[in-house]
Order: C-alpha cells, then sequence, then structure tokens
C-alpha cells in the first residue's frame, strides 16, 4: 500500500470532521502570521528605538508586541485543541471500526490470527495513528503554513541574503527523506515483534495454571525476556536513529546561520542593510529553519504510523468468509427439519473433515453424535450457525438453504452449550442474561432455577449481583456450566448445540449439570456431541462419526447389535 493510498484513506476518516480541521486550519495561519509579524517587529525594534532612539515606537510597538503575543496565543489554543479532539475522533471511529470487523470474522480467522495480535492492532497500532493524525498532522501543517509566510517576510527585506534559504532547506530535506525510509522498515519490526510480545502475555496470563502445574515459571520467564530483548535491541536501533537526527539539523543549520553572518555582515559594513533589517532577517530565517527540524522530530513519529495503518488497513480489508449473501432474508423460525446433502467440509490447506454428509434431523429430536477424536463431529455441528461455511452440498431449515438467510436470524434460533465454559468477569445475573439482555430479573432467576444454579448462586456473596471473575474462576467447573445452560435456556433458542458438556466434570458435577440439560433440551432439537456414552443413552437417534462420514446411525441397543465401531467404543468405556 503506498503513502499516497493511506493518506486518502485517512483523509476518508478525518473527512466528517472537517469542519473542525478548516477552524483550525484557519487558526494556524493566524500562529504563521503572528510568528511572521514577531521576525518582522525586529527590525523596527533596533533601527526605530535602539538606533534612531524614536519615542513614538517606544510607546507603540510594547502594545503591538502584547497583540500579536495574545492573538497568537489564542490561535495556538484553538488550533491545537480542535485537532486534538479530530485526532481522538478519528482513533475511536478506527478501534471502534477494528472491533466490530474482527467480531464479523468466521471461527477460522481467529484460528489463523493469533489474540495477541488482533490486540496489537487495536491498542498498539491505532496508538501509533493517533500520533500522526493529532500530533502529526498538526505539526505538519502548522510548519508548512510558517516556513512559507516567513519565507515571505526573509524575501521581503532582502532577497539575496534569501537565496540562502534555496540552498539549506533541501540540504535539511535530505536526512528527513532518507531516515524516513529506515524508521518505516523499524516500525514494522518494532510492531511485529509487539504483538509477539503481546501472545506470550495473553498465553501465559490465560494458562497460568498449565505454568504454574508443570514447574514452567522460569522458562516462560526466559522466553518472555528473550521476546522483550528483541524488542529492546530494534527499539534502541530506532532511537539511534532518532537522536542522530537533531545534531545532525543543528549542525546544517549552524553551518547556514554562520554564511548568513558573513554575508550579512558584510551587506551591513558595506552600508546596503540596516542593523535591523540584517537581525529581523535572521530572527525570521532561524525562526522558518525551527520547522524544518520539527519536521526530522515528527518524522519517526510519521513513519511509525505509515506502517502502523499499513497492517490495520490491511486487517481491515480482510473480507469475512461468511457474509448475507445480496438477497439473504431472515429466517422465519424452525418447524419440522434440518437436513444435510451431500456436505462437504475442508480446512484451508485441502484437508478434508467431512465427506459427503446426508441427515435429515425432524423438529424435536434429540440426536447425539459421537465418535474417535478427529472424526468432524464439532465441525458438523459448527455448520448449522455457520460458524463454518461448507465447501459442497447444503444444509436446509425447513427447506431454506441456510446461505440464502442473514447470519443473525439464522444464529438466533441456536443455543450452544460447549465443553470450554465462556462467561465473562461480570456478574451472575448479566453472565445469564448474555443470551437476552432485555430480560427481567424474574425471568433470569427462572432460568437459573431450570439449570439448577440457583441454589449456590443464593450462597455467593452477592448473589445474582457477584461478579464471577475472568471465565468465571471463582465458580467451580460444574457451576459455571450450569450457568452457561442457563444461558442458553434463556435464549429460548429452538435448535440446541451440546458440544461435549459434561465431559470435563466429576461424576457429582455432571449429575448436577445433566438435570439442568435435560430441562434445556426438553422441546428442543437437539444435537448432543459427547465421549461418554452414558450421558446419550436417552437420545432418539445417535450417529458414528468417522474419518468425515457417517458410518452408523440408530439407537443405543441398534448400534451395538451392528457390532461395529459404536461397540467398540462401548467396550473401551465399559470393558
Amino acid at each position: 500500500m503506498t503513502n499516497k493510498e493511506i493518506f486518502l484513506r485517512l483523509y476518508g476518516k478525518i473527512r466528517p470532521y472537517q469542519t473542525k480541521l478548516i477552524v483550525a486550519m484557519i487558526a494556524m495561519i493566524f500562529v504563521s502570521l503572528c510568528t511572521g509579524a514577531q521576525a518582522y517587529l525586529v527590525k523596527d525594534l533596533l533601527d526605530k528605538i535602539f538606533m534612531e532612539k524614536n519615542l513614538f515606537f517606544l510607546k507603540l510597538l510594547p502594545v503591538i508586541v502584547v497583540v500579536v503575543f495574545l492573538t497568537k496565543g489564542l490561535a495556538y489554543y484553538v488550533y491545537t485543541f480542535f485537532l486534538e479532539q479530530v485526532g481522538q475522533s478519528v482513533i475511536r471511529d478506527f478501534r471502534q471500526e477494528i472491533f466490530n470487523h474482527i467480531h464479523k470474522q468466521s471461527l477460522s480467522f481467529f484460528s489463523d490470527t493469533p489474540t495477541g495480535t488482533l490486540m496489537s492492532r487495536i491498542i498498539s497500532d491505532v496508538t501509533l495513528m493517533q500520533a500522526a493524525v493529532s500530533n502529526a498532522l498538526v505539526g505538519i501543517v502548522r510548519d508548512f503554513f510558517q516556513v512559507v509566510i516567513l519565507l515571505g517576510v526573509v524575501f521581503y527585506m532582502n532577497w539575496k541574503l534569501a537565496m540562502f534559504s534555496l540552498i539549506v532547506l533541501p540540504i535539511a530535506a535530505y536526512p528527513i527523506i532518507k531516515f524516513g525510509r529506515v524508521f518505516r522498515k523499524l516500525s514494522t519490526t518494532t510492531q511485529e515483534e509487539t504483538a509477539n510480545l503481546s501472545n506470550i502475555l495473553h498465553e501465559t496470563v490465560t494458562g497460568n495454571r498449565i505454568v504454574k502445574a508443570f514447574c514452567k515459571e522460569q522458562y516462560e520467564g526466559d522466553r518472555f525476556f528473550k521476546q522483550v530483548t528483541t524488542l529492546f535491541t530494534i527499539t534502541i536501533k530506532d532511537a539511534r536513529y532518532r537522536c542522530i537526527q537533531h545534531p545532525l539539523m543543528e549542525f546544517i543549520g549552524g553551518v547556514s546561520i554562520a554564511l548568513i553572518i558573513w554575508f550579512g555582515g558584510r551587506e551591513v559594513i558595506g552600508g546596503h542593510s540596516t542593523p535591523g533589517t540584517f537581525f529581523a532577517f535572521l530572527t525570521a530565517l532561524i525562526a522558518a529553519y525551527d520547522p524544518v527540524k520539527g519536521v526530522t522530530r515528527i518524522n519517526s513519529t510519521i513513519q511509525k504510523a505509515l506502517a502502523a495503518a499499513t497492517r490495520v488497513f490491511e486487517l481491515l480489508d480482510t473480507e469475512p468468509e461468511i457474509q448475507d449473501s445480496p438477497n439473504a432474508k431472515d429466517l422465519p423460525g424452525f418447524r419440522s427439519v434440518i437436513e444435510f446433502k451431500n456436505v462437504s467440509y475442508s480446512y484451508g490447506d485441502n484437508i478434508e473433515v467431512l465427506k459427503n454428509i446426508n441427515l435429515k434431523v425432524p423438529a424435536g429430536e434429540a440426536l447425539a453424535i459421537v465418535g474417535p477424536s478427529g472424526g468432524g463431529k464439532t465441525t458438523l455441528t459448527n455448520l448449522i450457525p455457520r460458524f463454518l461455511d461448507i465447501n459442497g452440498g447444503s444444509i436446509f431449515i425447513d427447506n431454506i438453504d441456510i446461505r440464502n438467510v442473514t447470519v443473525k436470524s439464522l444464529r438466533n434460533l441456536v443455543a450452544m452449550v460447549t465443553q470450554q465454559t465462556i462467561l465473562f468477569n461480570d456478574t451472575v445475573r448479566n453472565n445469564i442474561a448474555y443470551s437476552n439482555q432485555k430480560a427481567s430479573d424474574e425471568e433470569v432467576r427462572n432460568a437459573a432455577n431450570a439449570a439448577h444454579s440457583l441454589e449456590f448462586i443464593k450462597k455467593l456473596p452477592k448473589g445474582f449481583d457477584t461478579i464471577i471473575g475472568e471465565g468465571g474462576t471463582r465458580l467451580s467447573g460444574g457451576q459455571r456450566q450450569r450457568l452457561s445452560i442457563a444461558r442458553a435456556i434463556l435464549s429460548n433458542a429452538p435448535i440446541l448445540i451440546l458440544d461435549e458438556a459434561t465431559s470435563a466434570l466429576d461424576t457429582e458435577s455432571e449429575r448436577e449439570v445433566q438435570k439442568a440439560l435435560e430441562n434445556l433440551m426438553a422441546d428442543r432439537t437437539t444435537f448432543v456431541i459427547a465421549h461418554r456414552l452414558s450421558t446419550i443413552r436417552n437420545a432418539n437417534r445417535i450417529i458414528v462419526v468417522k474419518d468425515g462420514r457417517i458410518i452408523e446411525q440408530g439407537s443405543h441397543d441398534e448400534l451395538l447389535a451392528l457390532e461395529g465401531e459404536y461397540e467398540l467404543l462401548y467396550n473401551m468405556q465399559y470393558k
């Protein structure tokens, strides 16, 4: 992505705030005009007061100076505040857009993209862009006006001396361009390593129990130190280039001023110029050179922001694999049957997970799905709410292809309870009501009661208002699972997917959860994935999935009579 494309897209984000930008730019022009006036006043200050000893100018100039400085201060406040407000608004919009865009992606996107990388995009990269929009934008536009106006003052006072500025400015621009390429490359590397650091941090914090269980604190500390050191090395390299810019620009400026003093001094001595004109010229030129040096200070910031913007736009340009079709309509509900017709699914590298699946599940049936690990059981159920999209065949709900309906209306018909219980660091009530945030307190309480959760909730310090910790860490495994069941009950969805909902529980907890599941499954069409065959004996039908195919189906007794894969699974558990 070229710089021009990046700036055009950034401008598209800034455009809604262009009125404030215009006001800010007008204020910038006033600041630049005042800066030029300050430099020009040096001429009258020296010539009229100190050389000619003019009393009128002694009374007038201090008043003018106060007015100029006051105007400059007010204009400075207006443009800096407005530009800061615009910058922060743009960054807020970016963060919201990235967040919304990420959550439109399919499950495969999250499998392929580390969490730390996504966090780095939203927090770190957007923060770098903020510096460019708020600070760099301020600096570049202000400095441009200031250089133009001050150079005008310089040429007005002495065009011969002003010719030196045309030599100095190109020389000063060379380091800016040269260092800019280096900063862009270093910024890209820095952000990649920052994302890696975020990944390690996220993994070790969320997986702290495993780290402690295997006494890997030192190992993880060494791994983190290695990554921090890598990031430190790149940051120091960036700092080295940043720190050398200023003295280099000072040296160029010093040489230029020395030449001007030599040439301007000759003009004054020769009577071709007054001391006031010379010092006013020198003041204006130094003031004009300062913004050029300022560009070198913000050059690093701009290059980092451009590199960050490239990564952010690449993420925003990632099209969601699963989207509503152009003519998608809302699915009115579910009444009769869910049907899989010749369904196939493959992961990225043409790894075929499901092969030619044909299956009909009438409304109200409890269908159990069993089979060896890696056979495609979870993938099969993930296709129903379109967490993944099929590569071949079709899935119908009441004879309507699910690809022809809106994703939202489809998922509103499906509730899920998984082995990995997902709860939020919020109150018990808000976790249960997550599926239906308009539910009344009584409805939440009834759902908790149906999920056999009410008894333990009452014993919590604040009952339904108790904060349960990240992932529900303040609750037992069985309690967490029953809250997720209560959440599914409250959603009142007609289709239910239970993915290993009890496999991680002990026998006592499983018994309580099983009672809750029976209440949840009542009058719903249920897909039950289970390794423990004891949990699915009462299913209306059992299918055995192996190597991506349905190889057996029937009741528990019918499958045992076949003496096939199901009997083998049964014997492994009970004999």
